[in-house]
């Protein structure tokens, strides 16, 4: 939106070409973001401003072109000043800040606004430059508004971020803003909406060449991890207990456990785990190679204290436990209880690990590094410190081959209709629609794009998945096992042939018009300059 902070542009750029790289070499973490979410780039947000700095020697233009001053340099609208969300006229036509003659006066603006407002956009970054600092909503006020628990979110990516600076404008950059993009985006559309200022704090608005690498380097799993956001986040929390005293009938196990293992999910994102149910994996949790039935799972209700919602069998396949749950909503978990028989239990100390398959991603699995759990019954619990991607097959993962066998468990599972439940569609590996707002970032799952805006560029991510296409292989063998009916194409042949002959004759008798394909866009500077409908009146100089 600055166009003499060029740095955004750059850390836009090199997330799109790099991401791409990794998906074509079949990382995980690329292979699932290109397929669970819609993210949206826009490398400029003030392309006027940006081309009129490369014939500066001294590029200190920030705003768009709008003529407000006589003076070329400092005349111009602060884009990040012309939202509707306290919007302000009290800055003048050749002040830095002028925010145009009303909200959304500019042309630049209002294409923001018209994708924002035709998608349905879950978190957004817009790139700025410099500073090293991470600001949000609200940048208009001196005090803490932000509610509860969009407040933890922020904290969440904050933690990632690892920026020392951190909240809205007053905390950051000591001052406050008016009309600010974030603001206007979080207020109408509550998009989780954030601005980080890249690059070091001695920077300058055009770091040296020598600096671009590495903060473009540093903010990819910056912005990764914003993409991911968007969708299902996993979050896992074992605890390990002594078995209370009053609980479910043990007698089918035999000899009563030594201790009640305890499995809580968390979805930290800003989206339900896609489809209508989530497939669960762990490995651990019995003892060795173990297999056949071991014990059984309790599911516990989301909303009913210590209230059983359903009951399962667990039937280990070489020491590994699956199940399905329903689809857990954004920002909730759900609890699962484990009764072991005492034979299948480790006598030792057991590393447990975790992997989810959501119902449109059977391709890549979300799972949570090792923890590990005393073989004693004392109390413990510990949570997943960090998130990994994992294939299913094919290629091995940084965890190691163990973590791909747990995610085939899963995603074969999730692949498998539940009961009392439709079977999800087929997903695909194929890169979905990148709509991530960049330079401003946006995301948004199943329907939530990201937006990250580079000169003020945005991104639009959203965890859309994209939708896969037939297997060929299990075509081709469908096709070679249908035995042709010779007859019966005969018939076939001589009706299409009919068919032929009618068209030909209705083509002959009436002319076709094909009506022109436009694409759907935003109004370019070109429209609102030709389009008097779109015109806005100018000041005076």
């Amino acid at each position: 939106m600055h166009a003499r902070e060029p740095a955004g542009l750059t850390v836009l750029l090199y997330f799109l070409g790099h991401l791409l790289d990794k998906f074509k070499s079949g990382d995980p973490d690329a292979v699932y973001i290109l397929n669970m979410r819609e993210i949206w780039f826009v490398p400029f947000v003030n392309p006027d401003g940006y081309v009129a700095n490369k014939g500066l020697r001294n590029k200190v233009i920030r705003k768009n072109r709008r003529p407000t001053c006589r003076s070329p340099v400092e005349g111009g609208v602060d884009i990040n000043r012309n939202f509707a969300v306290h919007w302000s006229s009290s800055f003048g036509g050749c002040n830095e800040e002028h925010g145009g003659t009303q909200p959304f006066s500019e042309p630049e603006t209002q294409a923001f606004k018209k994708i924002c407002e035709e998608n349905e956009f879950k978190t957004a970054m817009n790139f700025h430059a410099y500073g090293s600092m991470l600001t949000h909503p609200y940048n208009w006020a001196t005090a803490d508004l932000m509610p509860a628990e969009d407040k933890k979110v922020y904290q969440e990516i904050a933690r990632v971020f690892g920026y020392k600076k951190f909240g809205p404008a007053i905390k950051t950059v000591g001052y406050t803003t008016s009309g600010e993009s974030d603001d206007w985006m979080y207020s109408a559309r509550h998009i989780i909406s954030m601005s980080p200022e890249v690059g070091p704090e001695s920077g300058g608005f055009w770091p040296p060449s020598s600096q671009i690498g590495d903060i473009d380097a540093r903010n990819f799993d910056r912005t990764l991890y914003i993409a991911g956001k968007a969708g299902m986040e996993l979050h896992t929390e074992w605890v390990q207990q002594p078995l209370p005293p009053a609980g479910p009938d043990l007698s089918s196990l035999g000899d009563p456990p030594r201790s009640l293992l305890k499995l809580r999910i968390a979805n930290r994102g800003l989206t339900s785990s896609h489809g209508k149910v989530l497939q669960i994996a762990v490995r651990g949790v019995v003892a060795g190679e173990a297999e056949g039935d071991v014990g059984f799972l309790t599911v516990m209700s989301p909303t009913l204290l210590d209230s059983v919602e359903s009951r399962q069998t667990l039937t280990a396949d070489k020491g590994i436990l699956a199940w399905k749950v329903d689809s857990i909503p954004s920002r909730s978990s759900r609890e699962f209880r484990m009764y072991l028989s005492r034979s299948s239990e480790p006598a030792a100390q057991r590393s447990v690990q975790t992997c989810v398959a959501e119902a449109f991603a059977e391709s890549v699995c979300q799972c949570t590094e090792l923890i590990e759990l005393p073989g004693s019954s004392m109390l413990v619990s510990k949570q997943s410190a960090r998130k990994i991607y994992a294939l299913p097959h094919g290629r091995s993962s940084s965890a190691g081959e163990g973590i791909n066998l747990l995610c085939a468990a899963a995603a074969n599972g999730a692949q498998l209709p539940a009961q009392d439940h439709e079977t999800p569609p087929p997903a695909n590996v194929e890169t979905a629609a990148l709509p991530t707002r960049m330079p401003t970032i946006a995301t948004t799952p199943t329907s939530a794009p990201l937006v990250l805006p580079g000169l003020a560029t945005p991104l639009g991510l959203s965890s859309k998945p994209s939708q896969g296409t037939s297997d060929p292989v299990q075509t081709q063998i469908a096709e070679q096992d249908a035995a042709p009916d010779t007859a019966s194409a005969t018939w076939i042949l001589m009706a299409l042939g009919a068919t032929l002959v009618a068209m030909c004759m209705c083509m002959a008798m009436q002319p076709f018009i094909m009506p022109r394909r436009v694409a759907k866009r935003a109004p370019s500077a070109v429209d609102y300059e030709q389009i008097p409908s779109l015109q806005v009146p100018r000041p005076e100089d």
